[in-house]
């Protein structure tokens, strides 16, 4: 995530109203299912407030009574009212229902606003990451997605509800103060004007407040990408040990989060006090012009005391919330920011349909990443259905790159990638998918069963073809041995399977769609020899009507292959049966020299320890 550049000068109303308005326009989508509610809240916060100020004219009237022991005399906008004892106690316990009624709404009302906002915005973000082209998501850091999906849409749904709250206190402070000015209008002016000059007054601790939660939202996101990788490197850690140096580095990010943590605690509670210690002194100022200027009679005066009193309390409600905003802005741009990258990348989803792949063809294809040198350059090949491919070089010279342009994860930067004659761009991704399968060298498991871990998530995929791909992969007397056989729940560390089993459950994944084309990297660099024989019959049995790619290093994988593409320094040095490239190609000879070695110097040590 990228941190926000802040002004070392101070910035003048009218930068601040830019960028408050600009604020406003990339989070007013976020508010789009909460229109209708928040106008419900504003209409409920106003008749709300009057009722209060009704309420509060009626308790003082109510109290002046009962102390001269005679009956109730109200004063209402310059009309009078006179109500016997038990009739204003009736009318005030109804009054307080009532407006005990509307609170409870408004206060209901948000909350159904926060929980649907939280469920709509991780909807939209996952949908957006989900629909993201693979270029958006490779480039982010472990936990940067987690973090944003539950801390930035958690304080994003937070916001809502508090913008809501603000509405709501803003309106009754409004109803409570033009209850006041119908009483006596000097008081209300004086707390009106007093108030607005406080709150521009505050606004330099508020920006602060929004600079400090600024840092600590993008801080949160790195200690979370820190916090996962720990997650993900504890066995390489139990191994290697935690040292001083491992130890520091995350240590060093949690300072980073706490400076700006409590920056923005102290500023959190710092700026409502101080609101309400000055609100305090202005009500006393209000109270002083009432005194001089006179209110009519007691009554009145109880009324227009404790109207002011609750408005100044909502005035304090209206400063803490907008302080919890500027607090939780920051955390919203981060939504912001990666809700428009991964919409503004999206995937291309293709305009041809497709139901079986016949070649692939690629001519003169390049790639480079952003700002990099060229990856791949100049790469040409034929391949039709019922070919197995063997992709060999060493490490660097671009094979990784090479497998996720045949996937269509990245698109080339020169050249055309065609497929049955068309460019592969233009087939449907859909199609594509259910065409395509993959087996990537490090396999991904998900807590689930077994079953569901061969079907990952294809519902057209029944049990009869999960179990037929478990066997075409040697897997399924294993699956059988396991405490409940397919439905064992197994997942990233699950100790009920090994390294191999897990490999051969991805084998199987891939198999059960009966793919068109098949790429495997290293598919049998976690098997033993007869499990990569297994393997190996298995690729033979798909290699009729399918085309295969087989990225490996160990030359005993490319037995099966009917022709081996060597690629070194980005380029195709070398595409021919193994035969052929040990007489005209060096780096294949060299190679196939040094696995004979080790293969008879293996043999030996084995025979000298028997």
């Amino acid at each position: 995530m990228s941190r926000r550049p802040e002004s070392k000068f101070r910035r003048s109303p009218l930068t601040t109203a830019r960028e408050s308005l600009a604020a406003w326009r990339r989070i007013a989508p976020f508010f789009s299912k909460s229109r209708g509610k928040i106008v419900l809240i504003s209409i409920a916060s106003v008749v709300a407030g009057l009722l209060e100020a009704v309420l509060l004219t009626l308790i003082a009237a109510l109290a002046l009574a009962l102390a001269d022991g005679r009956d109730v005399r109200m004063e209402l906008g310059g009309i009078g009212l006179d109500l016997t004892i038990p009739v204003a106690l009736g009318l005030g316990v109804a009054l307080a229902v009532l407006r005990g009624i509307l609170q409870l709404w408004v206060v209901y009302l948000p909350a159904v606003m926060g929980g649907q906002a939280m469920v709509d915005l991780r909807t939209r973000l996952f949908d957006a990451f989900v629909g993201a082209a693979w270029p958006s998501k490779a480039s982010e850091r472990d936990g940067g997605f987690q973090s944003v999906m539950l801390n930035q849409v958690r304080a994003t749904s937070e916001t809502i509800v508090l913008i809501a709250g603000i509405i709501s206190a803003a309106l009754m402070f409004a109803s409570l103060l033009a209850s006041a000015v119908v009483m006596s209008p000097a008081a209300a002016a004086v707390i009106t004007v007093v108030s607005l000059v406080l709150f521009a007054a505050l606004r330099p601790l508020s920006n602060s407040l929004r600079k400090s939660a600024t840092t600590l939202s993008s801080e949160n996101i790195e200690y979370a990408k820190t916090t996962q990788e720990a997650a993900a490197l504890a066995e390489e850690t139990e191994v290697f040990g935690a040292s001083a140096a491992y130890r520091g580095r995350f240590y060093s990010q949690l300072r980073a989060v706490q400076v700006p943590s409590q920056r923005v605690r102290f500023l959190s509670a710092a700026v409502p006090s101080l609101y309400q210690s000055v609100a305090l002194l202005v009500l006393v100022l209000a109270l002083g012009v009432v005194a001089l200027l006179g209110a009519g009679n007691v009554a009145t005066l109880g009324a227009v005391v404790l109207i002011l009193v609750r408005a100044v309390t909502y005035g304090q409600r209206v400063q803490t919330v907008v302080s919890s905003v500027d607090e939780k802005l920051p955390f919203v741009h981060h939504l912001a920011d990666a809700i428009e990258r991964y919409e503004s990348q999206p995937q291309d989803p293709g305009r041809q349909g497709a139901d079986h792949i016949g070649d692939l063809t690629m001519s003169g294809v390049g790639f480079h990443y952003e700002g990099g040198a060229d990856v791949l350059r100049d790469v040409s090949f034929s391949v039709k259905s019922g070919e197995t491919i063997g992709i060999v070089g060493p490490s660097g010279s671009g094979k990784s790159t090479l497998v996720q342009l045949l996937l269509r994860l990245r698109e080339p930067t020169e050249g055309t990638y065609s497929v049955n004659g068309v460019s592969a761009s233009d087939i449907d991704r859909e199609d594509w998918r259910r065409m395509v399968t993959y087996v990537p060298q490090s396999p991904q498991l998900f807590y689930g069963t077994v079953r569901e871990n061969i079907r990952f998530f294809r519902d057209d995929i029944d049990d009869a073809a999960v179990e037929d791909a478990a066997r075409r992969s040697h897997l399924h007397d294993d699956i059988l041995r396991l405490p409940h056989g397919y439905d064992t729940i197994v997942g990233a560390r699950a100790s009920l399977v090994s390294g191999g089993q897990k490999q051969r459950i991805c084998l199987a994944r891939a198999l059960a769609a009966r793919p068109s084309v098949m790429i495997l990297d290293e598919p049998t660099s976690a098997l033993d020899v007869k499990s990569e024989e297994s393997v190996q019959e298995s690729l033979r049995d798909l290699a009729g009507d399918s085309v295969v790619f087989l990225v490996a290093h160990r030359l005993s994988t490319l037995a099966i292959c009917d022709r081996v593409m060597v690629i070194a320094d980005g380029a195709i040095v070398g595409l021919d049966t193994a035969e052929n490239l040990m007489d005209n190609n060096t780096y294949f000879r060299e190679v196939s020299e040094i696995s004979s070695r080790a293969a008879v110097q293996g043999s030996a040590r084995r025979s000298e320890r028997g």
